[in-house]
């Protein structure tokens, strides 16, 4: 079949799970966004490629510039991309063709560290589903019971034999006195999750964070975003900063 000058044919098994992951991601780069698809039957570098140009060329995903994802160029969805997605029944409310404002770049840093782990859990053979915000704020819009708060993730994952979940939040900067006494009460409210993982770009955020958050009551755990990429499930959690660690696999399985 021919398609008309300025048109382009979109595969709804090869293109769409693109256009869907990118849109989840926020900001991907070029090699994740390669790894993503490798178990969907793209492990052909250079049919991959030519596909990326192909929505890149239509508009579909664009180029951040200015952001360098260890020398990958790094995309996002654009406008037109998530009118293609909302064609083929993929809506999401908090990020659609008619949102004023697109994911700004200020936020890429945080986004690709959550490709990196959620790539790591594929990699392992230890995810089972992962939910993006966008996903999770979106349900939370529309659900009569919406959960407690919007995490960066909700990931179920392997444990040993049974599957497992748990809240995921990743914390680059430290915020006020004020944001976390917040944060203290909407973690309190939280009835669906019963594990949250805090992870942190270093080890005095993640003290710093283990004491403004101690004494709630839920499996509330904190380690640094390289620990975890390194250990994944045996990662040793902070609970308190004045207890010993425990691994994360123990506490998800609620002995410790």
């Amino acid at each position: 079949m021919r398609y008309a000058k300025g048109t382009h044919s979109i595969s709804a098994s090869r293109d769409i799970p693109v256009l869907l992951q990118v849109r989840n991601s926020k900001f991907i780069t070029h090699q994740q966004l390669f790894s993503f698809m490798k178990p969907l039957n793209e492990s052909n570098r250079r049919s991959f490629n030519w596909r990326i140009r192909r929505l890149l060329d239509a508009s579909y995903i664009s180029v951040c510039d200015g952001i360098s994802g260890r020398g990958n160029l790094v995309y996002r969805i654009t406008r037109q991309g998530l009118l293609e997605l909302e064609n083929h029944g993929r809506f999401a409310t908090v990020l659609n063709s008619r949102t004023q404002h697109l994911p700004h770049p200020s936020h890429a840093c945080h986004a690709l560290a959550l490709n990196s782990i959620q790539l790591a859990l594929i990699q392992n053979n230890l995810l089972v589903c992962w939910q993006s915000d966008v996903e999770i704020a979106s349900a939370n819009t529309i659900s009569r019971d919406p959960m407690a708060k919007d995490y960066d993730a909700i990931v179920d994952v392997w444990n040993d034999s049974t599957a497992a979940r748990f809240g995921l939040e990743y914390e680059r900067t430290l915020k006020s006195v004020q944001q976390y006494a917040r944060i203290r009460r909407v973690l309190e409210e939280e009835n669906t999750l019963a594990c949250i993982l805090y992870l942190t770009a270093g080890e005095q955020i993640s003290q710093h964070l283990a004491f403004e958050l101690s004494g709630i009551t839920k499996r509330l755990a904190f380690a640094t975003i390289t620990a975890f990429r390194e250990h994944l499930l045996d990662t040793m959690v902070m609970l308190h900063p004045d207890n010993p660690q425990v691994e994360f696999r123990k506490l998800l399985h609620g002995v410790f």
